[in-house]
């Protein structure tokens, strides 16, 4: 490789192999933040009326799993990248030139993942509000209703009212 002084520090041209790997690198670490973006959209759907907040707990472990990936391969780029730093700055531009689609891609998935993280959090804290109103309400109604058995239920599925007086015989029923 051939090396040249710029600025008092020695830099390296990149070789075709190094770009090929940064623009690899990148290209994989944008699929990985679509994938992110992708299960934060499924946590939303579970965050909806009805939803499944067990899977939407699930997904956190899926999520995470992509995150650690992401991370590892951020580790691997990173001597790719020092090299692309050190490297002359018209050759910089060049290489900049073929990775900022991807760069941009992945910013662009990023921002976009960021706000429906944002989303999912009020909405959770939202749900989390109803759930806890309606657990309050319910403890209230127990509490203030011996009999827990809605008064708008229909007459035909309350049970009879127990008996009070033991001295009369239950009829048998042939």
């Amino acid at each position: 490789m051939e090396a040249k002084e710029t600025r008092g520090k020695t830099a390296r041209s990149l070789s075709k192999h190094v770009i090929a790997q940064l623009v690899a690198g990148y290209s994989e670490e944008s699929t990985l933040y679509q994938m992110l973006f992708g299960l934060t959209s499924r946590q939303r759907r579970c965050l909806g009326d009805g939803g499944d907040l067990s899977e939407f707990v699930e997904l956190i472990d899926e999520k995470d799993a992509v995150l650690n990936q992401i991370t590892e391969l951020e580790g691997e780029l990173e001597p790719l990248r020092a090299r692309w730093m050190s490297a002359p700055f018209a050759e910089r531009e060049r290489v900049a030139e073929q990775l900022n689609p991807v760069l941009d891609e992945i910013i662009s998935t990023i921002q976009r993942t960021v706000a429906l993280e944002q989303d999912n959090e009020r909405l959770l804290e939202t749900r989390r509000q109803e759930l806890s109103h309606a657990l309050s309400d319910a403890r209230r109604w127990r509490c203030s209703d011996p009999d827990p058995i809605p008064v708008d239920t229909p007459a035909a599925v309350r049970p009879p009212p127990p008996a009070t007086d033991t001295s009369q015989a239950i009829p048998m029923m042939a």
